[in-house]
Order: C-alpha cells, then structure tokens, then sequence
C-alpha cells in the first residue's frame, strides 16, 4: 500500500476528479489529519491538512482541475452542484479502497470566496478505538478528581476552552467511562453527533429549529434519563433547562464557553443563574487545552537515533500525536488546580515542550 507522501506524489499525474478526490481523502487518513483545506487560488486550489492541530500544505490542484474536485466532493455529500453563490454544508461517508477498517465520515462546508469556492472538510475517523479518560493526559490526582465528579449522581459537569481544545472527546470520554461502570440511561443533543457511541441514545440539532438544545433536552427528561450530555450551553434557556434537569436528580454533562476553569462559574451568574444556586449546582468544571506530543522516536530532534535524516515516526515533525492541559474547579468539592502547573509537570516529564505550551497557552 501506497504510503500518504506517494499517495500525493501519484495524485499530481491524475487527470480524473474522483481518483485525485480519493487520492487526497487516503492521504488525510493516513497522516491522521482532523480537517483538509482546499483553498481557491488563481495558480489552482491549494489543498492543506491539519494535522495535530497544524496546518501544513501537502498539494496543490491544478486550475483545469479545480471544478472537477469541487463537483465531486459536492456530490458526495449531496450539494447542489449549480449553486456557487451561497454557502453550503452537508457531509459523506467514505471507505478507503481493499479495507474494511479505514474509513472516515466527513463534514463538508463550501464558502463563496474570490477565485472560487472554498471547501472545508472535518475528517473524522469511523470504527477505530475511542479514547477513553486514561487516553486524555489527566494526571492521576486530575483522574481521581474528574471520575469523582462523574460519579455524583446529579449536578453539572462542564468542560470550557477554545474551539478545537478536545472538550467533546473529553465528553465521550466521560460517557464511556460511566458506561463501563453499570447500566446507565443516557441521553445527548448534540450539534452535530461527532461519534455514534453504542447504547447511547443521540440527539441532532437541526438547522430547521425543529430540535434544538432546550426543545430537546426538555423531551429527552420524559425519557428518564441517568445522564443527560448537552453538546453546548449557550443561552440562558438552555442553561435554566440543563439546572433544572441537574436538580431533579440527573448528571448533567456540557461545554460552555470561559478562559479558565473558576470562569465557568461566572459565566454561569453572567447567563443569569442565582450565584449560590451556580455554586451548589457545579459539580466540575475542566478547562483544557491541546499540545502536541513529543515524538517518541526522537523526542522532538525530528532525527531518528538510527541516523536518518528525518524522523520516519514524526515525518521530521518532532511531534506525533496531541495530549491535554487541564485546570478543575469544583466549589462543592473544594477543588482548584492550575494548567500552568499541569503544564509544568508535563514539560519536566518529556511529554511537551515549553516553546509548544507558550504556542498554545500564549506564554512565556
């Protein structure tokens, strides 16, 4: 089998838009990219992955090229061809060629742009092995703290950060995990379902506002729910729907949007909930980051030790693979850690760097 750079290297003497579509989808899987690019230029479509959260240019399509892909990927996930004056979204699912493993489902999003269409591909993985709370680079204190505040039956459990910061892996973590505890009712609206996760029942949001957060998860609490996932906080109707649902018995479980772990919890005052009703109702709230891995083979010297010029395990990149920063405030618990000193800890360990924490957590 090919590997991804001759996947690339082949791609360029293509002149067929489904095979150069499907040279480019295996290329992403095997480099492990979240998200594939394809950014309209006049010299053709300049097409990048993000790969541990870095953007890298891997090729380019040529302009004869350019509406042949556009075609193809609008095809596939069931967008009108004609229409190129408004944005569009929709996604597919694709199966690489002789495997029956390798698979991805993939949300599309075009954007009307200068020189074209712009398209925005999410690459999610089908089928492989989701990571559990051992996967997430919890210390073990942190693990202690998080599962304890999972295993209170009721109250709010809340994971904040930027976009892209892993909080709904977190999430899907956190349900396996009490999934692997004992049989549980659970429940999620999400927008949108990321990952099937078996004997869970999903909700979507839709963009028709028939479903939507708190016109979900109003229904979902005549389904005598255990544990209710909310995939967002984000007005004061979803919040009061989420309280209400945590007091009446459930473990409720969201994201919500605050700089830091304590934040949250002003976030939540700020939305409009009574401070001592806010304090009594947050189990936990988890601020996280993501940070690349050190490269196991070379530890980031982008050189393997057996002399080679590039590292064969990193691609000369000196991380492979991403790891969390975590901070948890929890009122009830007596609860307050630093992701600076998390960061530390991990720096001192071999796991991460200091010039990659300064990138992501914008310090010196």
């Amino acid at each position: 089998m090919l590997n991804a750079v001759e996947l690339l290297r082949d791609a360029a003497t293509l002149t067929d838009s489904v095979r150069l579509v499907d040279r480019i989808l295996r290329a992403g899987l095997l480099m492990r990219a979240s998200d594939a690019h394809f950014d309209p230029m006049p010299s053709g479509v300049r097409v990048r992955f993000r790969i541990d959260g870095m953007l890298e240019e891997v090729f380019t399509i040529p302009p004869s090229m350019a509406s042949g892909v556009t075609s193809r990927l609008k095809v596939l996930s069931s967008l009108d061809i004609a229409e190129k004056r408004a944005p569009q979204d929709g996604g597919f699912s694709w199966r690489m060629i002789g495997s029956q493993h390798n698979s991805l489902d993939v949300r599309m999003a075009t954007l009307p742009v200068r020189h074209g269409e712009r398209i925005t591909l999410r690459l999610l993985e089908s089928g492989g092995r989701r990571l559990g709370i051992d996967d997430l680079g919890f210390s073990p204190s942190h693990k202690a703290m998080f599962i304890k505040a999972l295993t209170n039956p009721q109250g709010l459990v809340l994971l904040t950060g930027p976009t892209g910061s892993g909080k709904t892996t977190t999430l899907y973590a956190a349900i396996n995990y009490l999934l692997s505890l004992s049989p549980k009712n659970i429940l999620t609206v999400e927008d949108p379902i990321e990952y099937e996760i078996s004997g869970v029942a999903q909700a979507e949001v839709d963009s028709s506002d028939k479903v939507n957060f708190t016109k979900a998860l109003k229904s979902l609490l005549r389904h005598d729910p255990d544990v209710v996932m909310i995939g967002e906080i984000r007005d004061g109707a979803s919040l009061d729907a989420a309280v209400k649902a945590s007091l009446t018995g459930h473990l409720v479980l969201s994201t919500l949007h605050s700089g830091s772990a304590k934040g949250a919890l002003t976030r939540l005052v700020d939305m409009g909930l009574d401070a001592p009703l806010a304090t009594s109702t947050l189990n936990m709230a988890v601020a996280q980051r993501l940070v690349r891995r050190l490269c196991p083979v070379c530890g980031g010297k982008k050189r393997s030790c057996e002399g080679a010029s590039v590292c064969h395990e990193c691609a000369g990149r000196g991380y492979k693979g991403r790891v969390g920063l975590f901070e948890l405030y929890s009122p009830a618990l007596g609860i307050e850690t630093s992701m600076t000193d998390d960061a530390r800890e991990k720096i001192a360990s071999g796991v991460t760097s200091e010039l990659e924490v300064a990138r992501v957590m914008g310090e010196d």
